[in-house]
């Protein structure tokens, strides 16, 4: 049987403006009996097939265009930090939110179980959405294993293979373009399925939680680190006006689609016979 789980998070995480949620971090594990073939939530897929490839181009010149900056800024690792909201002094120096992102990888794999030891560790991982492939990178040294990163942006895939043969890491990663919505990989390939920080890029949701199924092998783990809007009340329908237009601005600012919740992409795992625990 597979599993997700969803933290109460007991960290601070610097985030773009609200109303969205903290960042949603699940962890599953794809069984062989897990069907995949039942038809998920489709309401979170309405883009037509124009819109989904002016979206794709955007992504792409928005990422060749912005990763140098972001690289010079941020580092190696194109996502935001782990704050510990317990700590005295949190301090938000370019220094500290480097080691923020760094605790922003461990915590996942913390929360997936994936640091006990007794855990199996992983030898084959795909990141989806990779970036400049400091997450690739991170885990491939930490677990000695082979990763394999996607992104749109061809200048992202070439920097990132770069960073790799100048860190003598080419024999262990290795970087590509390809969409998370159709990667180029067989079935059941992964045991440790990587998304940091890219879902909130995905135009159709349920195809793209169901990519990371299909290349999950039985018993792998699949860590879904993503953006989200808050989850509705009973009451609610949909978001507030207000809500909806600061969310419009971050979509048009970062080439975003629409926005789904916490909820939403637990809806999306049940759908795939994945056990919320």
């Amino acid at each position: 049987m597979a599993s997700l789980r969803i933290p109460v998070p007991s960290a601070s995480l610097l985030s773009p403006p609200p109303p969205r949620s903290p960042h949603l971090v699940h962890h599953c594990r794809p069984s062989s009996s897990s069907s995949r073939a039942r038809t998920p939530l489709m309401a979170m897929a309405s883009s037509s097939p124009p819109q989904l490839q002016e979206l794709k181009q955007g992504i792409a010149d928005f990422y060749d265009q912005s990763s140098g900056l972001w690289e010079q800024i941020w580092g190696d690792h194109m996502h935001h930090g782990f704050y510990d909201s317990d700590a005295d002094d949190v301090s938000l120096s370019l220094t500290n939110h480097r080691s923020a992102q760094i605790r922003m990888i461990e915590e996942s794999l913390r929360f997936a179980s994936l640091l006990h030891p007794d855990s199996k560790i992983p030898k084959r991982i795909v990141d989806v959405g990779c970036g400049i492939g400091g997450s690739s990178r991170y885990l491939a040294q930490k677990f000695g294993a082979q990763c394999c990163g996607i992104t749109l942006s061809p200048i992202q895939a070439q920097r990132a293979n770069a960073l790799a043969d100048s860190q003598g890491l080419s024999d262990q990663v290795s970087f590509q373009v390809a969409d998370a919505l159709q990667q180029p990989f067989p079935d059941d390939e992964f045991d440790l399925v990587w998304s940091m920080e890219s879902g909130e890029h995905m135009p159709d949701k349920p195809k793209f939680v169901k990519e990371l199924a299909r290349v999950a092998a039985p018993g792998a783990t699949i860590i879904i680190v993503t953006w989200c809007h808050r989850d509705l009340n009973p009451s609610e329908d949909s978001l507030k006006p207000w809500e909806k237009e600061l969310l419009q601005k971050i979509c048009k600012a970062y080439f975003l689609p629409a926005w789904c919740s916490a909820a939403d992409y637990v809806g999306l795992l049940h759908s795939l016979s994945l056990q919320v625990t």
